[in-house]
């Protein structure tokens, strides 16, 4: 399996990126030159726009099997419209973070897109994620099962989306939002305060962009907390998992949390566009992976 690196967000730390690199050599997967992904000296671009958006769409087009994207951040939101969603074979893209604006972007084009560790993150996984991302890319993960929280009755299937709230939450209002009538979304999220995640997923609902969505998954909610426990005399801040089921329920769409994706290990390996099923009984859940990429 070739494998070629691309950086289009934001400059990745190389050190980081050396040690992804090796380890995925180690298994045995043959990943290119790694020399010429750190580019230019912006403070948060790697490299101009125009250069970026070169290179990604090249990689698109190249004989390998998948493209690694090497780190989140920022800068996919900027090039998009010059990324052609109609593509005929193309290598397998994953990612997370950042990603979640290609991965918007290209939904429904057949572009095989895979909510994951990113290069610079995958040495630290630990080994069954690891070889569980792997499988993915094998199209050997069907019928994978991962663990969910209790909580009220779920028991639905759809189509897989997953990305970063704050991302995806941007893209509303331009042509890059995809139509999710009928998926299960998986969300993450980082550092952001739970009224924050309030304000997020209130967006969402509220432009229409959740319409049809048979389920919302919560991942990793990483450092989603409040800044010295919240308002003093008032109430407690409520966590953001709180806020998730609060939302989701005012709007009527199932919720389940407690998946491990996302920006702290393990961030499991999840298909996009494939069928999975999410069942919540009176104990903990799962989703099921149906079918593996096409």
């Amino acid at each position: 399996m070739r494998v070629r690196i691309e950086a289009p967000s934001s400059p990745p730390p190389v050190d980081k990126l050396v040690a992804g690199a090796a380890r995925l050599r180690a298994a045995g997967l043959d990943v290119d030159d790694t020399g010429s992904v750190v580019r230019g000296r912006h403070a948060y671009l790697n490299g101009a726009d125009e250069e970026r958006a070169a290179s990604l769409v090249d990689a698109l087009r190249a004989d390998v099997d998948v493209v690694w994207l090497a780190r989140g951040g920022y800068g996919l939101t900027r090039i998009l419209p010059g990324i052609d969603r109609a593509r005929g074979n193309t290598p397998t893209l994953i990612g997370f973070s950042d990603a979640t604006a290609l991965f918007a972007h290209l939904w429904g084009s057949g572009v095989p897109c895979v909510h994951g560790p990113l290069a610079t993150t995958i040495a630290a996984e630990p080994d069954d994620s690891f070889a569980h991302c792997l499988s993915v890319l094998h199209r050997r993960a069907c019928g994978a099962a991962f663990a969910l929280d209790a909580g009220a009755p779920v028991d639905v299937e759809g189509r897989l989306f997953a990305g970063n709230l704050c991302v995806l939450c941007a893209l509303v209002g331009t042509a890059s939002l995809p139509t999710l009538d009928g998926a299960i979304v998986v969300l993450e999220e980082v550092g952001e305060r739970p009224y924050r995640v309030d304000r997020m997923l209130t967006q969402l609902i509220g432009s229409g962009a959740l319409r049809g969505v048979r389920a919302v998954v919560a991942g990793h909610l990483t450092d989603c907390v409040e800044q010295n426990g919240g308002g003093g005399a008032r109430d407690p801040a409520p966590s953001a998992h709180a806020v998730f089921a609060e939302r989701l329920a005012h709007a009527g769409i199932p919720f389940a949390s407690g998946l491990a994706a996302g920006h702290q290990a393990p961030n499991r390996a999840l298909p996009l566009g494939v069928r999975v099923r999410v069942h919540v009984g009176e104990g903990a859940g799962t989703l099921t992976l149906l079918e593996d990429l096409p």
